[in-house]
C-alpha cells in the first residue's frame, strides 16, 4: 500500500484602495494694515533783531512825536515862568515912579538863539536779538492689524479600505493506493 499525500498552502489576497484626500481654500486669509504715518512739525525758532535808534535821533534833533512834545511842553511852562517872571520885573520897575523911571528907561532883553550842530551822535544804538523759542511736536505713528484666517475644506471622498480574502483554500489530502504487483516475467 502506496500514501499520497496531497497539499496546498493558502493563498490569501489583499484587494486595497488608496485613499484620496481634497483639500480646498474655500476663502483665503485677509491680513489688512492700516496705517497712520508719523508726523513731525517744527515752528518757531525765528531770530529777530531790534535796533533802537531813537536815542540816537534825539540827540541830533530828530525825536519822536511822544519825546518832542514833552519837550516842547518842557520848554513851553520854562517860557511862561520866565516870561511872568519878567514881566513882575518890569511891573515892580515901573511902580517906582518915584525914582524917576519910565518906560524909555526899559531894558529890552536880545534873543539868543542855541544852534547845535551833530553830525555824529554820541551814544550807540540799543541792539537787542530776540529769540523765538523752538517748538517740536511729535505724533508718533500706528499701524492696526486684523487678521481674519482663511478656511480650508478638507474632504475624504471615499474612505480607504483594505480587503483580506482567502483566495485559496488550504488543504492536504491523503491517498491510499494500493499497491500493484508487476508480475510480469
Amino acid at each position: 500500500m502506496r500514501l499520497v499525500i496531497e497539499r496546498q498552502r493558502a493563498i490569501i489576497g489583499i484587494q486595497q484602495s488608496w485613499s484620496r484626500l481634497e483639500v480646498r481654500e474655500s476663502a483665503p486669509p485677509v491680513l489688512q494694515l492700516r496705517q497712520q504715518l508719523p508726523r513731525l512739525e517744527i515752528s518757531g525758532g525765528e531770530v529777530a533783531v531790534r535796533v533802537d535808534q531813537a536815542r540816537c535821533f534825539s540827540e541830533r534833533g530828530f525825536k519822536p512825536l511822544s519825546e518832542l512834545g514833552r519837550e516842547q511842553a518842557e520848554v513851553g511852562r520854562q517860557a511862561a515862568l520866565e516870561g511872568i517872571a519878567r514881566r513882575s520885573a518890569e511891573g515892580d520897575f515901573l511902580a517906582a515912579i518915584e525914582k524917576g523911571t519910565g518906560v524909555a528907561d526899559l531894558d529890552w532883553p536880545e534873543e539868543k538863539v542855541e544852534v547845535g550842530l551833530a553830525l555824529l551822535p554820541r551814544s550807540r544804538p540799543v541792539v537787542e536779538i530776540v529769540e523765538e523759542p523752538l517748538r517740536i511736536r511729535v505724533d508718533a505713528g500706528r499701524v492696526a492689524v486684523s487678521f481674519s484666517p482663511g478656511e480650508i475644506k478638507m474632504e475624504a471622498p471615499w474612505p480607504p479600505y483594505v480587503r483580506v480574502y482567502l483566495q485559496k483554500r488550504p488543504f492536504v489530502r491523503i491517498k491510499v493506493l494500493p499497491e500493484r504487483l508487476d508480475a510480469t516475467v
